[in-house]
This record gives structure tokens, sequence and C-alpha cells, in this order.
């Protein structure tokens, strides 16, 4: 498939992905020991440091830590390392900054590591502040590892409320997209994400709203589900997974049913998809009259709203079991309300 995105990188299904996950991220038998930098040392000293102990300099005189020659991986604090001495380039570090100054690192292929991981080329997202797109595309063209560089705005992107509107932070350069392996009783899933649209969900090895899943299916309720607010489509995936034999996945924000869209695509085999329908097309960025933009045949039922949960059951037959997964701390009154057509609604 090819990204929805960029239009240029391709984006591989679920089971391709999952094969390969064993050696994605591990260093070679050539590989250079892990540096372990201080992240919080300030850039003078860090080079210095760095400096010592590789021994090596860059074009211009400034120090880094080598890839490795045989498998061509690098560590991740060389590549934000590099990227902390771009940002220092454009005047937007000073050697006083360190490297937690950059960002956030977000791993193209996300699941729970006990090790740090080496990189190959295109495997990085950097999420950050107080960064320039000149700066930025500096980092995608220079730096092979980084496959694109995010602007973090205040707030959680998506669409919290509709009086506040919608939040996304700006993609400056690259690509945005990337996944999260999603890991359960049930099985693995592979969910991308709009990640500049999309709020980041770091994988744990015990994430907690798999664990009530799996409660839930321990009680036999996993059987007729709505995952009301369902972003990329995580819950309700899963609830595929898990044996649902019908699932409805609603979100209000179109980047997050767009990700839905392709989640499907790339998660065909495993949910045991035969045929996906698109019977209408939203073009509203935020929904409020639900609009059915998909529909999957196989082993479970799916089908994909686009609008207001509040106004779904109008639209969409109630189900045994109603998933509500909101932004922490929001009121959720007024949805529980909309879905006590429901048997049964779960905060998760």
């Amino acid at each position: 498939m090819q990204c929805p995105a960029c239009g240029k990188c391709l984006v591989p299904p679920a089971e391709e992905v999952l094969a390969g996950m064993g050696g994605l991220y591990m260093a070679c038998r050539d590989c250079f020991p892990e540096p372990n930098l201080d992240k919080g040392m300030p850039l003078r000293k860090l080079l210095r440091d760095a400096d010592h102990r590789r021994g090596e300099k860059k074009k211009g005189g400034a120090p880094r830590i080598a890839r490795c020659s045989s498998c061509g991986k690098a560590p991740l604090d060389a590549v934000m390392l590099d990227a902390l001495l771009v940002l220092r380039e454009f005047g937007l570090r000073t050697e006083k900054d360190c490297l937690r100054s950059v960002g956030t690192p977000l791993i193209a292929f996300g699941y729970p590591l006990a090790f740090p991981p080496r990189l190959g080329p295109s495997s990085l997202i950097i999420v950050g502040d107080h960064i320039t797109k000149a700066a930025a595309e500096a980092m995608t063209s220079r730096i092979p590892e980084i496959k694109g560089v995010i602007l973090s705005r205040d707030g959680v992107p998506g669409l919290i409320d509709y009086s506040a509107g919608p939040l996304e932070n700006s993609l400056l350069s690259g690509c945005d997209l990337r996944a999260d392996i999603v890991q359960s009783l049930f099985g693995e899933l592979v969910i991308y994400k709009s990640q500049a649209k999309i709020h980041i969900e770091f994988p744990r090895q015990n994430a907690p709203k798999m664990r009530i899943l799996e409660e839930l299916s321990l009680q036999g309720k996993i059987d007729d589900v709505v995952d009301g607010l369902a972003g990329p489509g995580t819950l309700g995936l899963m609830c595929v997974v898990a044996g649902a034999r019908r699932v409805v996945l609603n979100d209000a924000w179109l980047p997050a049913v767009q990700n839905i869209l392709l989640n499907l695509e790339a998660n065909r085999k495993i949910l045991g998809i035969d045929e996906i329908e698109h019977p209408e097309v939203s073009t509203e960025v935020v929904g409020r009259e639900p609009v059915l933009v998909a529909r999957a045949m196989g082993a479970c039922e799916i089908e994909v709203y686009h609008g207001d949960l509040k106004r779904l059951f109008a639209r969409a037959k109630p189900a045994s079991l109603c998933l509500i997964d909101h932004f922490p701390g929001s009121k959720t009154k007024d949805l529980e309300n909309a879905c006590r057509c429901c048997g049964e609604v779960v905060i998760v």
C-alpha cells in the first residue's frame, strides 16, 4: 500500500511487520557498544565526552557516535545528537541544551523494548517544539534515520470537544505515519497513526486498556461491540481479534477515521476480512451526523462511521457493549447517556 500521508513510502501489511519485528531494532555483532549518553548533559560537555570515547570527527570538526559499518544502524543517542547539532546550527539550541531538548523520539514501529533501539533508514519521527521548517528539512535530508519532524503545539492532537474544535500538530518535514504494535492475549495488531494528528500512546507491556478488554472477554462480553471514540481503531479492531461477531467503530475526527480505514487494510489478513466496501464519503474534518464510510465483511461484521457519538445510534444499531475511550480527564456523562441504548457502557 502507498502511504496516505506522504504518497511516497510503502505501508507494509501487518503480517509482514510482525514477522520482521524480532531483529528490527537489534544491534549486529559488529555494532559499537551502546553509547548511553547522558540525556540531561549540556551539549558542550556531551561533545567532549563523546569525542573522548569515540575519538572520531564529523565534517566541520563536530564529533559523532559512529554508525555501524556492517549493518548501517545507528544508536538512538547518535541520531538525537546529530539532530541537536542541526538545531544548534540553525540557532534553535545552544551548547547549554541537552539531548532531551530535541524532543520526543518515536520509532517507526513502536513496541515495548528491553534495550535502546538501533535505527535504520527512516525509522524515527521526532516531535518537538521550537523547531523551524528549515531545520526540520535539514534533519530529514542529512540524518538518514529521521523519517519526519513534527512541531508540537500546546494541547493533545485530536478533537476533545466540539466547542474547542480540533487540534493538530504540524508536520514540518518528511512523513508522520508510524505504527504501534498492540499486544494482547488475543494476538497482535499493527495500528498505523498519522502522528501529527493523533495523540501519542506509548506501547507498554502491561497496557491497561488491553487488560480491560481481556477482562471483558473472560466475562463473555466481547461479541457485539461499539467503539464510540475509536481514534485509529485500536480497541475496536482488537475486539475483532478477540472473536467479536460485530464491531462498530466511530470517531468525529476525520484523520482518526482515515487511520481506521488504513488499519482495516493493513490488518486485513489478521482480522479475517474478505471484502471492504465504502458506501459513503465524508469530507467534513469534524463529523456530526454519522456517515457510514466503510463496511468490512468476513470473520466479523465491521462498520466504520464518521460522526458525533451522541448521534451515532440514530444511524447505527446499538450493541450489547459500548466502549468509550475519551481523553484523560474529559467529562463523559453526556456520552454515556447517549449510549444507554446499548446493553452496557464501559469507560476505558
